[in-house]
């Protein structure tokens, strides 16, 4: 195991390394940066202006905080000081003076100060705020000046140092509104043309710049979570009830068991499985003296034993893969886990069980009878896990994608009957061998093909143990570096290239024997394999408008909403929406997703881009609540992973509160009414839209019945 392990430190640790900023240099060799406020002795509750100012030195220049272009990755990080004695109301506008730069190695450009630049950040003294000076401090915004040849950030030591000094003096009242954020003015336009002072149209949910419903100042979460509570209380259904209640669609029972059945049958046909039930049943064969009764019984007990090993370790993920799936130190796990399988499966090295481990196992299977039975039956399922885990989990992950209810009032029998299922049919074949035996003769012969079955198995562990990566990432940094979509797309391509190959016997691994021919099988599986990586290829590539190329089809559809890209966005503000909503009489389309939600990537890109739901959608003020973590790219400067997690867990009480499920995604139609009343006009039954007609037509449905 030492190889294995040295490989996978090596490759995390090349993973986190980040470039290093020369020795001895720091950013006010580039630049000038100053703070000042104005006025700079103010009461409580007097409006204030934070002025922010980076005078680039010859050859040298800065960023905007807010591009027009979401896909402009240099650009600096505006993080506001925690509301305090002095209160941000909402972001600046980048000045006018910028100008724009080609991107090297692809289409599109960047903006980019290279001259002196100011930001102003409007401000108030809070009202509780006693009388002293006030340090204003800028720490967790990322400010960055480069030249030709490097790029230095200001670091948090390096800000200047500015203070505000608060007189004693009455308070004046609270303006109207929801929070201090309310007092805001507009913020001005980024660009220096004008732009409309209504929010624009939004076809689908869409990322836009500063200024935007997309973009909005993070609030304290105690006033983000009241903004919340208030749409709550004031909800109201159609038929008068003041309750959200969903109405999402069940899934049928039957269907679900089905398909835990299925993936516990596959799971048999691997190579740490196949080859041991032959030589597992000839053995409680042989301790049963031919009798039959014996036979069943001794069967019984280790289907029994496998049912309940598998069955717990199956309830468990059903149970949690929610959560876990979208946990980043979960995900870091089991992408560590996959590769070291995938290494195993190549044949780098063998993983085994622990000396006295198995040793326990070989002499609790050496008493004979029922325990040994037992015993036999326990380190078979230990054993044969390598193999199965994949199994178990990607179907535990499909169920967690599923939006449907529980088999009976029960919250967890879903997840028990589930588990059952799929152990139930992963022991089956033991239990129908030892009642006939001579059905071992029809088993084929464990040889060759079963090394071929573990390299393809290896090829996809690799490939999941890249999906994990990335996910870990999208949860951990607020913009992926590493394992971005683009890499971890490629990567796919290459291991599907790589399993073709292999399969048409174009190179051979340590583990493998020398086959001159292969079947048409193994010809079938090796174009499939060749063919989706060809089919995948152009994804990695962009057109003339930058964006990537869409393969058409429902393969890369799944397999893009699988890889989580990025998506284009909508405000994430609901109070803000319903605002809107009162002002423009429109509608509020609600979109309850996540950053780790494949279902909901699936709709954003494969179905809301549809002509028919776009038009629709338009007619729409559309707000996304994000219930695993609030995209960065949410906010007009990153308040912190802390802070967006805290969001997102408000989001999701709200929803389970509001409309009673829990489930991603969610779509509910609202509107408001007299009285300060939301209504909920309808809730979509289902999660991943099966039929976009259907989805069309309820949107339609709600429309209509919201007088548009």
């Amino acid at each position: 195991m030492t190889r294995p392990i040295l490989a996978l430190g090596a490759l995390l640790v090349l993973a986190a390394t980040a470039p290093a900023q020369p020795a001895g240099r720091k950013a006010t060799d580039f630049a000038n940066v100053s703070v000042e406020v104005e006025p700079k002795v103010a009461k409580p509750g007097e409006a204030v202006t934070v002025k922010l100012r980076v005078e680039p030195k010859p050859g040298a220049y800065t960023y905007p905080f807010f591009p027009p272009d979401p896909t402009q990755l240099a650009k600096n990080s505006l993080s506001l000081p925690k509301a305090g004695d002095v209160i941000f109301l909402g972001n600046p506008a980048d000045p006018p003076g910028w100008k724009e730069k080609p991107r090297e190695g692809e289409p599109g450009t960047d903006r980019y100060y290279p001259g002196p630049v100011e930001w102003e950040f409007r401000a108030k003294v809070s009202e509780k705020a006693t009388p002293g000076p006030k340090p204003i401090t800028f720490g967790g915004t990322r400010l960055q000046v480069c030249n030709a040849n490097s790029c230095l950030p200001l670091t948090k030591g390096e800000w200047p140092d500015v203070k505000l000094v608060v007189a004693d003096g009455p308070a004046p009242p609270l303006p109207a509104g929801r929070g201090p954020e309310a007092t805001a003015p507009p913020p001005k336009s980024v660009d220096p043309a004008p732009k409309p002072t209504e929010a624009p149209p939004v076809a689908a949910p869409k990322a836009t710049a500063a200024g935007d419903p997309a973009r909005k100042a993070a609030q304290d979460i105690k006033t983000y979570e009241a903004g919340l509570n208030a749409v709550r209380e004031n909800l109201v259904r159609a038929d008068g009830t003041t309750d959200g209640g969903g109405t999402k669609q069940q899934a049928g029972p039957w269907a679900f068991l089905a398909t835990a059945a299925l993936w516990g049958l596959i799971s048999l046909v691997t190579p740490c499985v196949f080859p041991m039930i032959p030589i597992t049943v000839s053995i409680f064969l042989k301790q049963a003296g031919g009798s039959l009764g014996q036979r069943l019984k001794l069967a019984g007990v280790y289907c029994l034993t496998i049912i309940t090993v598998l069955g717990v370790s199956a309830f468990a993920l059903l149970k949690f893969m929610a959560w876990l799936s979208a946990h980043p130190a979960t995900n870091l796990v089991l992408g560590g886990l996959f590769l070291v399988l995938a290494l195993s499966l190549f044949g780098m090295y063998e993983l085994t069980l622990p000396n006295g481990l198995a040793r326990r196992f070989q002499s609790g299977q050496a008493k004979g009878g029922v325990v040994g039975t037992m015993f036999g039956a326990l380190a078979f399922t230990v054993i044969s896990f390598t193999c199965v885990a994949p199994f178990l989990g990607g179907f535990a992950g499909i169920a967690a994608a599923d939006t449907g209810g529980s088999l009976i009032s029960v919250p967890t029998a879903r997840e028990v009957f589930g588990g059952l299922a799929f152990a139930a049919a992963f022991a089956a074949p033991f239990f129908v061998l030892a009642l006939v035996p001579g059905l071992l003769k029809a088993l084929p012969r464990s040889g060759g093909w079963l090394d071929s079955v573990k390299v393809v198995m290896g090829f996809l562990e690799l490939a999941a143990a890249l999906k994990f990566f990335r996910t870990a990432e999208l949860r951990l940094l607020p913009t992926p570096a590493y394992f971005t979509y683009d890499l971890v797309l490629a990567g796919w391509v290459a291991i599907a290239v790589a399993c073709g190959l292999y399969l048409f016997n174009l190179y051979r691994l340590p583990h493998d024997e020398e086959r001159p021919r292969i079947g048409v099988p193994r010809l079938l599986f090796a174009l499939l394999f060749v063919g989706l990586g060809v089919y995948l290829l152009p994804a990695t590539f962009k057109g003339a408008d930058g964006k990537a190329q869409r393969p058409a089809g429902a393969v890369y559809a799944w397999v893009e909403a699988f890889l989580l890209p990025d998506t284009e966005r909508a405000g994430t503000d609901l109070p803000a929406a319903l605002d809107r909503a009162r002002a423009t009489g429109k509608p509020v389309f609600l979109d309850f997703t996540g950053v780790t939600c494949t279902n909901c990537k699936y709709n954003e890109l494969s179905v809301f881009p549809r002509p028919e739901v776009a038009d629709l959608l338009r007619r729409f003020e559309v707000v996304q609540l994000y219930t695993d973590e609030v995209p960065a790219a949410a906010y007009a400067g990153d308040p912190g992973a802390a802070r967006r997690g805290e969001e997102a867990d408000a989001n999701r009480q709200f929803q389970v509160a509001a409309f009673g499920d829990a489930a991603l995604p969610l779509y509910a139609v609202l509107r408001p009414t007299a009285g300060g009343k939301v209504e909920v006009v309808g809730v979509y039954d289902e999660g991943k839209i099966n039929d976009p007609a259907r989805f069309a037509a309820f949107l339609e449905t709600a429309l209509a019945a919201a007088g548009k």
